[in-house]
């Protein structure tokens, strides 16, 4: 094959060989060439112009892009190195594939679902049928509904306000089936020291805590038990065995009641007092009163029968004054009563006496010495 190296039309007819050159040696074309026909390759395809004759831009593995009239476009934000396509934004209608590679896929911009079986699962949760499932620990249930804790019947645990609680009342009484408490038997508590809640036996619980807390006996063997200050205390003085109440001092009591037999094995002593002035009301501790009529006349009110029901008391006249022959009078009057008939009663001598007994509506005189 030779090409033309003169200027205008060559025609070939006329054209000698020696202004031809040689298809084979190195050639030199200058000007603009003008091809009538078609090209032929060596292997006999026909050769055809290039489709792009300019390129703007360029860079490292980067894609070109036609910009029309035979011109392209190295991208610059388009670049492939043979593995890895790298671009800002890929718009597509759909993409093949495993997607292996891709990462930080927002969830929320997914058209449609996504199986289970492409999602990495984490503790508690597994694949059923390509669908998200909880997957239920001891103690756990799952269901239409959802997650939910298992509870035992009886078991002492309970929702109260959506929240699980301790609930005594939940279980079954320790009794049941005709048992009753034992040492071994444990109870449930909170451990303030470790902030824990932990377990004890009935027996550590009383040998260590309540036994501490709760007073205990003192004294001899059968004395009765005082309450004191802290605890319990008690005199050998004070003692209650074989039903006998035994006492080695003194009893003061307001009152004192015996139903059936007293026996006194050694001295009775009774109040009495010595009063001189001109009135004198009989007091609740008042037995015998001796009324020294020496210097003036007195008299003496017994307190209201009806309120001193059974009591006794002795009144007697006297004189401390030994120079005076003849000592004032005595009068004896009862609150709101009368004595055996009479609103009054006159002592007239000295050293005369009376004992009086109240029946709940009045005072009788069950007793004289003198007049």
């Amino acid at each position: 094959m030779a090409y033309n190296v003169l200027d205008g039309t060559v025609d070939y007819s006329t054209t000698q060989h020696t202004e031809l050159v040689d298809a084979h040696a190195n050639q030199e074309i200058k000007g603009t060439k003008t091809i009538v026909g078609t090209l032929i390759a060596k292997d006999g395809r026909e050769i055809v112009p290039p489709a792009i004759t300019e390129i703007e831009g360029g860079s490292k593995n980067a894609l070109l892009t036609y910009q029309m009239d035979s011109k392209a476009k190295a991208e610059f934000n388009l670049t492939f190195d043979g593995k890895t396509l790298m671009t800002k934004d890929i718009q597509a209608q759909t993409f093949q594939g495993s997607a292996a590679a891709l990462t930080n896929l927002p969830t929320n911009q997914f058209n449609g679902t996504i199986s289970a079986r492409f999602l990495e699962l984490g503790h508690g949760i597994k694949d059923a049928r390509n669908k998200l499932q909880v997957q239920p620990g001891n103690g756990l249930t799952v269901d239409s509904e959802g997650v939910s804790v298992s509870l035992l019947s009886k078991g002492g645990v309970a929702f109260k306000n959506k929240r699980l609680v301790v609930d005594p009342k939940s279980c079954s009484s320790v009794t049941a089936g005709g048992q009753n408490l034992s040492d071994d038997d444990l109870v449930v508590l909170h451990d303030a020291s470790r902030s824990e809640v932990r377990n004890t036996t009935l027996a550590n619980l009383y040998s260590s805590y309540v036994d501490s807390k709760i007073p205990h006996s003192v004294g001899p063997l059968n004395s009765l038990q005082l309450k004191a200050k802290n605890g319990f205390s008690a005199s050998p003085s004070l003692t209650f065995q074989e039903d006998v109440l035994n006492v080695d001092g003194k009893v003061a009591a307001d009152a004192l009641v015996v139903s059936g037999r007293a026996d006194f094995e050694g001295v009775i002593t009774r109040n009495i007092k010595t009063v001189s002035s001109s009135t004198y009301d009989v007091g609740d501790t008042d037995y015998t009163v001796l009324c020294d009529t020496s210097n003036n006349k007195m008299k003496v009110t017994l307190p209201s029968a009806c309120d001193n029901e059974g009591r006794v008391v002795v009144i007697k006249k006297i004189n401390t004054d030994k120079f005076k022959l003849k000592a004032d009078s005595l009068t004896i009057d009862a609150e709101g009563g009368d004595i055996d008939f009479r609103k009054s009663v006159e002592v007239k001598f000295t050293y005369s006496a009376l004992t009086l007994q109240s029946d709940g509506k009045k005072w009788w005189i069950i007793g004289r010495m003198g007049t």
